[in-house]
């Protein structure tokens, strides 16, 4: 379906899943309460990009890693294809070592909100 889709353009679809959970999940809100954090994505197949949220509200991504984000993800877009899909579940992805996030726990916890 999407499996010929740039990085960018997976970035941008994940974001579009998340501002759908948004819309539905009442409950979103309260999880993700306080919750301001810079990620950075690299793709191991290509290249690095970056972008802020804020509780509910993610920037626009940016071209290039963050040395300072909070949050960092490594992967490659046939992963992020799969877990975006549900092809593959983020700890299986995780367990597989095909994603590696540095982030502290709550984080972690937080982030699954995205995918």
């Amino acid at each position: 379906m999407s499996d010929d889709l740039e990085p960018k353009e997976l970035l941008e679809k994940m974001i579009e899943k998340f501002e759908k959970t948004v819309e539905e999940d009442e409950g979103i809100e309260d999880k993700l309460e306080g919750f301001e954090r810079d990620i950075s994505i690299t793709f191991n197949d290509d290249g690095n990009f970056h972008f802020f949220i804020a509780e509910t509200d993610i920037s626009d991504i940016k071209e290039g890693g963050n040395d300072d984000a909070d949050i960092t993800i490594t992967t490659d877009t046939e992963t992020l294809n799969a877990l975006l899909n549900k092809d593959m579940k983020p700890m299986e992805a995780y367990a597989r070592k095909k994603i590696k996030v540095d982030a502290s726990f709550m984080d972690m916890l937080k982030i699954k909100n995205i995918f």
